[in-house]
């Protein structure tokens, strides 16, 4: 499918999912693409006005494994503990050090990675910090944290990774208090006897707590056994530019996004190439998530959307612009449907329209039986004489005949006048044609 800048939802994605996204600006919002109505409106879970430039969200996680509540980490020393639940922030968790880059929680503590390579653990309880117990921390991790991830089956077990040597993949045991489990080993010199490069951007356990996988922006993936041996079983290096800079992983497939908007999956049984390549993207990946059934893709990108792709076959299922560039994505299945307390709305509002067609009929059937009653009357009014108008009609009648014998004697005395003057014309006339012929006689 080509890229598009509209919203889109395909027929076929019908999954009752909720996606929460973290952005650089610091808002935090939810999406429920099974809302009919308008699956992609936004709900923003943060308020707006507390954002600063340092609340940009650095790291999203679930706190356990009811993916009831979410562990917010950002630019700045504290963490919040959101609620799914009531969409509400439950308490907030101030550090020593920012910003955060990796959260997890064990055994009612919050475990928080850092930039800078410290690791810190602190108990809490339902109102914060739990000031009668003691947490530790752990300053020897490294000098430039990249991420870390929590393991899923060993909920003790946490991996990190950054940019240098000191900073390769480690595997840290939180019940025994920061623990070295396991410590990768790099590949040997390259031809030249130089040190092949290492930047792990994000790492990832493998649906067991011995595989693990990583990838780097220096464009290469490696998959990691922690009972064979400490360098990666599996490889894959490419001379393209690709800088790949999340990663997610399930079964045989490994998942990750490229800063060049490239979404790629790879088979860890054979490397030497991807089996799998999303389409879509107009910028890159920062954030990639894969829900419990291993078949919807979430990805978050830098050209502000937010976009599940079926894992299988590639195809775009939805795509959101959320207004701001997306830093983190979480993907969970609700239990509860998004449209069923629009349908009860939607009930009531037929029942009271029901109602209000019913009374609307019964007011327009009595109208009009008022208007014909009201019609009758008026016609049978209309029609009736009264005496008042017997006796005008009866004055106007003898008006009208006297003025007539008025008009009628008027004339007589004009005829009478008119008499006399018709006569005096008549003999002026005689006079004057006599005195003609007497002048033509005289000159004659």
């Amino acid at each position: 499918m080509k890229w598009t800048t509209a919203n889109v939802k395909n027929p076929n994605y019908i999954e009752n999912h909720e996606i929460y996204v973290g952005t650089q600006t610091g808002s935090f919002k939810k999406l429920t693409p099974a809302y009919q109505e308008n699956p992609f409106q936004q709900r923003n879970l943060q308020n707006l006005s507390e954002l600063t430039k340092e609340s940009r969200i650095s790291s999203l996680a679930f706190g356990n494994e009811n993916k009831s509540e979410i562990l917010i980490g950002r630019h700045q020393k504290s963490v919040q503990v959101h609620s799914v639940r009531t969409d509400q922030q439950q308490y907030c968790i101030d550090f020593e050090h920012a910003p955060v880059v990796g959260l997890a929680r064990f055994d009612n503590s919050i475990v928080a990675g850092f930039g800078n390579g410290q690791l810190q653990c602190l108990p809490v309880n339902e109102e914060g910090v739990d000031t009668t117990l003691h947490g530790f921390s752990l300053d020897k991790v490294g000098d430039d944290m990249a991420h870390l991830r929590q393991c899923s089956v060993e909920r003790n077990l946490v991996a990190i990774g950054g940019k240098g040597r000191q900073n390769n993949l480690k595997v840290l045991d939180m019940a025994a208090k920061g623990k070295q489990v396991f410590s990768s080993k790099n590949l040997p010199n390259d031809y030249l006897q130089l040190e092949v490069p290492v930047w792990d951007s994000d790492v990832g356990f493998i649906d067991s707590p011995h595989v693990l996988a990583t990838c780097s922006r220096y464009g290469y993936v490696r998959v990691y056994d922690t009972r064979k041996q400490r360098r990666p079983v599996q490889l894959y290096a490419t001379e393209d530019q690709m800088s790949f800079t999340a990663l997610t992983a399930r079964g045989n497939y490994i998942y990750t996004g490229t800063t060049m908007g490239a979404m790629k999956a790879f088979d860890i049984r054979r490397m030497k190439n991807f089996v799998h390549t999303y389409k879509g993207f107009t910028g890159g990946l920062s954030d990639v998530y894969l829900d419990v059934s291993g078949k919807h893709l979430v990805t978050a990108c830098l050209d502000r959307y937010v976009r599940v792709h079926h894992a299988d076959t590639c195809v775009l299922l939805y795509q959101c612009y959320v207004k701001s560039k997306a830093s983190r994505v979480l993907l969970r299945e609700s239990l509860e449907n998004p449209n069923t307390n629009e349908n009860d709305k939607e009930a009531e509002d037929d029942d009271e329209d029901v109602d209000q067609r019913k009374s609307k009929q019964k007011k327009n059937k009595n109208s009009k039986a008022e208007e014909s009653e009201d019609e009758e009357y008026e016609d049978m009014f209309e029609n009736m004489q009264t005496i008042c108008d017997t006796e005008k009609d009866d004055d106007e009648e003898e008006d009208e005949d006297e003025e007539q014998k008025a008009e009628e004697k008027a004339k007589e005395e004009t005829s009478k006048t008119d008499d006399p003057t018709d006569d005096s014309k008549k003999a002026l006339k005689r006079k004057s044609s006599s005195k003609i012929v007497k002048n033509k006689k005289k000159k004659n």
